[in-house]
């Protein structure tokens, strides 16, 4: 049986997210997301969690992340779940590696500038992104025939 790797977060930026560019010249940004929960307790009250989440996304993905995203904006990502050691005698950490994000709310003007980038590495990133607030018009998927 095959295996899956799959995290879909929906939340908020807890800060814009700035470009930084890896060890191997790849560039790449950390996005803190903020997921809640609510539920009822034993006393009838609302109770309140918030989750930080680190989403790593690179190469063109990244560079759009941080022209059209800012603190407090709203993004659906895809990823994946990785682990890993700093140090032998160091806890593991944990991160999401952003395949797709989806902007739900732009607060900074659009700017063409990334659109039609290739992505090169596939593995790492993908460039398929969607700004919901300037959805492009629907397609036809209609399969009925209607009498002209």
């Amino acid at each position: 049986m095959k295996s899956m790797n799959k995290v879909f977060l929906m939340g908020h930026l807890g800060n814009a997210p700035q470009l930084t560019i890896s060890k191997s010249g790849k560039p790449y940004s950390r996005l803190s997301i903020a997921t809640n929960q609510s539920w009822l307790n034993a006393e009838d009250q609302w109770e309140k969690k918030t989750e930080w989440h680190s989403v790593f996304v690179w190469g063109p993905l990244a560079e759009k992340c941080v022209h059209d995203l800012s603190k407090g904006s709203l993004v659906f990502v895809e990823g994946a779940l990785t682990y890993w050691q700093v140090a032998k005698d160091k806890a593991y950490q944990n991160a999401i590696h952003g395949k797709e994000v989806k902007f739900l709310n732009i607060s900074k003007p659009k700017d063409h500038s990334f659109e039609g980038v290739e992505d090169t590495n596939s593995l790492e990133s993908s460039t398929a992104m969607e700004n919901l607030d300037n959805p492009s018009p629907p397609r036809n998927h209609n399969a009925v025939a209607h009498p002209a």
